[in-house]
């Protein structure tokens, strides 16, 4: 398996492509999912979320209403 700091062989790659495939470990990333669900960040993600759910519900009430008129 390779690392994400691994160059990928000459052969895949495309000189005139922007990007490089980078393959992670399943493990790795499932432990960094994991880290950042019991975070304190996700939880002020989801927070903001639904606050910002509320702003749009707001503004979509308001222009139905107007449209209604």
């Amino acid at each position: 398996m390779t690392s994400p700091d691994d160059p990928p062989p000459e052969s895949e790659t495309d000189s005139h492509s922007p990007f490089v495939e980078i393959r992670y470990s399943l493990t790795d990333l499932m432990r960094e999912v994991k880290r950042d669900r019991s975070s304190a960040a996700f939880a002020m993600e989801k927070l903001d979320q639904a606050t910002i759910n509320l702003l749009f519900e707001r503004q979509r009430s308001l222009r139905d209403a107007n449209s209604t008129q």
